[in-house]
């Protein structure tokens, strides 16, 4: 998933909301003075830099990645695999031990657009399970990463990144801490993660770190995407065709609605086929529901309502007030990217914690759903609740009380 700089003057054009496809507006550059900028930026990149400068993964500098894998997922879209140029035998991100388990439950890095100098934020799919295969822990160790992208109309660094090839470099930089989702549920065991697009990536995170953390957990993610071909691809020449997907009695034997995402789906993308592994390893602890822009199904304020109610039932959560990891009210001016083990304020007999309504995609999209983020001082911050979950606050006292919004 590709977000702006969280400490920046204006929001990335990488995060616009869903429309109508339209042909990608070419940049009027040169060819000529485009390489040579490049060669130029990379010279002086290597001429200028500290001779102690890093060559692993860090937060302060950007360091190279090699693509090798790409798999495209449609015309739009592909799923990268990256690897670092100089192996690092300890990845920031992952716990010491014999096991490569991440440190975070929600994490980004940056990539660096050479051309132009620009970064974004890009969150990592969670590592494959390693129990069957393991070149997958191999690889986890090894400090492979792999990121979903979606090229957009004006959105340079999506653009840039969907057309390199396998072998080009990427630069890194992070990782990056995002909410410590873990800490805020605490002795709640309920998540809704209603994710836009891209924004199913840290969805698959928080899903695969909260189901991890406790077995009495239940994750439910409802995912928008603009076309079908995002999650199912199409039978090529001389393929058998699988079972129609969206099932065409879910959609247009009456009113269109959202279809459920199934294990046992056939021809799966790549990125539909990581939801099926989370489902496979996390059996019905995991539901997925899905709906397309293009046939015009759209998750509504009574779907969300059916999410947060779906499931059994848990004891009323305290109020949180005063304690920055449960306090609605304080999360206005809270920023992702927050600080390391920040405090909890809530009394201990209280057993602490929120059940989490989760919204990330792009901004029209979390807008829409949760209400606009806004800038203050040069930092993208919460803001109030607003949109669907807003209105759900105001006729549902237990979603009110019980349940903490957060915004990706």
């Amino acid at each position: 998933m590709g977000r702006p700089a969280l400490h920046a003057a204006a929001a990335s054009p990488d995060a616009q909301a869903p429309r109508p496809d339209r042909k990608f507006e070419a940049r009027a550059f040169p060819t000529t003075l485009i390489v040579a900028a490049a060669l130029l930026g990379g010279a002086s990149y290597h001429l200028f830099a500290p001779a102690g400068r890093p060559a692993t993964l860090n937060q302060d500098t950007f360091v190279p990645y090699a693509i090798t894998g790409r798999d495209v997922i449609s015309p739009a879209s592909v799923l990268l695999t990256v690897r670092p140029r100089r192996r690092d035998t300890a990845p920031p991100y992952l716990t010491p031990g014999p096991e490569a388990r991440w440190k975070h439950a929600l994490w980004s890095v940056e990539f660096k657009q050479p051309e132009l100098q620009i970064a974004r934020h890009y969150t990592p799919l969670p590592a494959r399970d390693g129990h069957d295969d393991d070149d997958d822990d191999d690889d986890a160790r090894a400090g492979t990463l792999r990121f979903y992208v979606r090229a957009v109309a004006g959105g340079e660094m999506s653009s840039y990144l969907g057309r390199l090839p396998v072998g080009s470099d990427v630069h890194l930089r992070g990782p990056h801490a995002g909410f410590d989702v873990l800490r805020r549920l605490g002795a709640r065991r309920r998540v809704v993660f209603l994710a836009g697009g891209t924004g199913i990536v840290p969805g698959m995170q928080v899903a695969r770190a909260v189901l991890d953390a406790d077995a009495g957990a239940d994750v439910q993610i409802l995912w928008a995407v603009r076309s079908a071909g995002e999650v199912r691809a199409a039978a090529g020449a001389g393929e058998d065709a699988a079972a129609p997907w969206p099932p065409r009695r879910g959609f247009w034997g009456g009113a269109a609605r959202p279809a459920d995402l199934t294990p046992g789906m056939e021809g799966a993308t790549a990125i539909a086929a990581e939801l099926q592994a989370l489902q496979a390893r996390y059996g019905d602890r995991l539901a997925v529901r899905v709906a397309v822009d293009e046939l015009r199904t759209r998750f509504t304020a009574g779907d969300v309502q059916s999410a947060v109610g779906r499931g059994g039932s848990t004891p009323a959560a305290g109020s949180g007030r005063a304690c920055k990891l449960h306090d609605q009210l304080l999360h206005q001016q809270a920023t992702e990217l927050e600080p390391a083990a920040m405090p909890c304020r809530c009394a201990p007999a209280s057993s602490p914690g929120k059940n989490l309504f989760i919204v990330s995609g792009p901004e029209g999209f979390v807008a829409h759903y949760a209400g606009q983020k806004i800038w203050r001082d040069g930092v993208l911050t919460q803001g109030p609740v607003g949109g669907v979950a807003a209105q759900l606050q105001r006729e549902n006292a237990s979603f009110a009380n019980d349940w903490l919004v957060l915004k990706l």
